[in-house]
């Protein structure tokens, strides 16, 4: 019984605290995330939701294991992190963590997965240092843009991170954003500049009058065009990388 308790509290507050309640105490839809609050809509149970991940988890060991046997071992700890990345992302909200967590996942997690797959001996230091812009436009701008509309019912049970504190803190949502999209245009110009990347990758900068027009045309409907600056995300690494592709 203690032991089922204790895990049952874990899910709590870990994976559901955030959505459940009344409607307008969880956290919102959005059109671009269709599998919020199945929960607290009785679609699955949270042992459900466990047992989903636990088995997505063990299936995941199939490529990792084959890759550590045939490429290197290094794959299997990059496996393990990711997959620890789902119980610190969920507490990192309340611990001011919630960029740095989702950061590190996004950014350095994903491009040494991607060549530690490939070679047991990959320029990691540079894959590391190329992963920054990646980093800053899925945590530090996608997270203002994802947890806008929840802001209100989850700063009432205690969240801390800075994306939440943009809103209730009255900070322009439009001027953090771009604040942060500046930044990871011109860290891209640095690593153009020191050789890093090829001068062609810069077809990502398309995307800059798109984010800033779509973040002016969220201020009347943040619902419709919030998907339009997701959309412009997903854009530019393409871009970024089809650049780099092309330029060599």
């Amino acid at each position: 019984m203690a032991g089922g308790h204790s895990f049952n509290s874990f899910l709590d507050y870990t994976w559901t605290g955030l959505d459940k309640g009344e409607p307008e105490d969880r956290s919102a839809e959005k059109d671009y995330s269709g599998g919020q609050s199945v929960i607290a809509a009785g679609i699955v149970s949270e042992k459900e939701v466990a047992f989903n991940a636990v088995t997505w988890y063990l299936l995941a060991l199939i490529p990792l294991v084959y890759l550590a046997l045939n490429v290197g071992w290094q794959i299997l700890l990059i496996g393990f992190l990711g997959m620890l990345v789902t119980f610190a992302y969920a507490q990192s909200k309340f611990n001011w963590t919630h960029e740095t967590v989702l950061g590190i996942s996004s950014g350095p997690l994903a491009v040494l997965a991607g060549m530690f797959a490939t070679t047991n001996s990959p320029p990691w230091v540079t894959g590391l240092v190329v992963s920054v812009p990646f980093l800053i436009l899925i945590s530090f701008v996608g997270l203002a843009i994802d947890e806008w509309p929840d802001a209100e019912a989850n700063l009432k049970k205690g969240v801390t991170s800075i994306s939440y504190k943009v809103w209730e803190y009255g900070v322009s949502l439009e001027w953090y954003v771009t604040s942060w999209l500046l930044f990871m245009y011109m860290y891209q110009i640095f690593l153009i500049a020191i050789g890093i990347l090829q001068p062609l990758s810069a077809i990502s900068f398309l995307t800059w009058p798109l984010f800033i027009s779509f973040l002016v045309l969220s201020k009347k409907n943040f619902r419709k065009w919030a998907g339009f600056i997701v959309l412009t995300g997903v854009a530019y690494p393409v871009l970024l990388v089809l650049g780099q592709y092309l330029g060599k």
